[in-house]
C-alpha cells in the first residue's frame, strides 16, 4: 500500500530494482483510499463550492478511528468572507484550522508547519482547490487543476489514482475515494465521536440517551438550545445517527 515502510534488497538480476522482502508493521491502514501509515488528513474545504461539512464530520471521525490527526485546510481565502471563517471554527473549534490561499500563497508557511516531517494524506471535494495546494507545497509537480462547472458550480474531477509526493520534509499523498467515504460504526457509539459533546454526555436524565432531539432532560439537547454546542454541527449528528441507524435495521431485515 502507499505508505508502507519495507526491506528491501538489490535485485541481483535486474540492476537497478529492487525485491521487497517484508512489510513493516503498520500504524494504521485504510481501505480506500488503500493507505498506510498516515499520520495527518488534510481536509480541504473553501467558500466555493459551497463546504460538505456533513462529509467533513465523517472524515474527522474516521480519523478518530484510525489515530490520523485532521487538519481542515481553508482555501480560497480571498473569497472568504469573516462570517464564513467565523462559521467554520465555530463548528470545528477543537480541530486545527489553516487558513491558506494558493492563488497568492497566503497561509502556506503556517501549513507546511502543520504537515513537517509527517505522512499526510489531502482529501476534500472536488475544485476546492486540492491540487493548487499540492503545487504550492511540492515545487514542480504541476497537477491538472480544474474549476467549478459553470453550469453546476461543483467541482469537475481531477485526481484518479494514489500519488505520493515528496519534498524536503514534506511527505503527501494525493488519492481519490475519500468523497465517498462510509462510516462503519455502531449508530450507538457516533455521540463518542464528538468532543464538544464530551462533558455533557453522564448528565441526561435519560437511560441509554441517543442526543437526538430527545427533549429537555438531555443534557446535549440542552446545551444545543443554550447555544453551547454549534446547532448546524448537531443537526447533522442527528442526521448522521438516523443514517447510521436505518443501515443497522436494515442488516436484519
Amino acid at each position: 500500500m502507499v505508505g508502507d515502510y519495507v526491506d528491501i534488497e538489490p535485485n541481483e538480476y535486474d540492476s537497478g530494482k529492487y525485491i521487497i522482502n517484508k512489510v513493516l508493521p503498520r500504524k494504521n491502514s485504510i481501505p480506500r483510499p488503500p493507505l498506510a501509515n498516515i499520520d495527518k488528513l488534510i481536509i480541504v474545504i473553501a467558500p466555493k463550492p459551497e463546504p460538505d461539512l456533513l462529509l467533513v464530520d465523517k472524515l474527522i471521525i474516521y480519523c478518530m478511528i484510525n489515530n490520523i490527526e485532521p487538519i481542515i485546510v481553508i482555501n480560497k481565502s480571498d473569497l472568504a468572507d469573516e462570517k464564513f471563517l467565523e462559521s467554520i471554527k465555530n463548528q470545528y473549534y477543537f480541530e486545527k484550522i489553516c487558513v491558506v490561499c494558493a492563488k497568492n500563497g497566503s497561509g502556506f508557511d503556517e501549513l507546511k508547519s502543520l504537515i513537517s516531517s509527517s505522512f499526510c494524506a489531502v482529501c476534500g471535494q472536488s475544485a476546492v482547490g486540492k491540487s493548487s495546494i499540492l503545487n504550492t507545497l511540492i515545487p514542480n509537480i504541476e497537477l491538472q487543476t480544474q474549476g467549478l462547472s459553470r453550469k453546476i458550480d461543483r467541482g469537475k474531477h481531477t485526481t484518479r489514482v494514489n500519488e505520493l509526493y515528496l519534498y524536503e520534509d514534506l511527505m503527501i499523498a494525493d488519492t481519490p475515494g475519500f468523497s465517498s467515504l462510509e462510516l462503519d460504526i455502531d449508530f450507538k457509539e457516533l455521540a463518542s465521536f464528538y468532543p464538544e459533546f464530551d462533558e455533557f454526555l453522564g448528565d441526561c436524565k435519560y437511560l441509554n440517551c441517543s442526543h437526538v432531539k430527545e427533549g429537555k432532560d438531555c443534557a446535549v439537547v440542552s446545551e444545543v438550545e443554550s447555544g453551547k454546542i454549534n446547532k448546524d454541527r448537531y443537526q447533522r449528528y442527528c442526521d448522521l445517527y438516523k443514517n447510521l441507524k436505518e443501515k443497522w435495521d436494515k442488516k436484519y431485515d
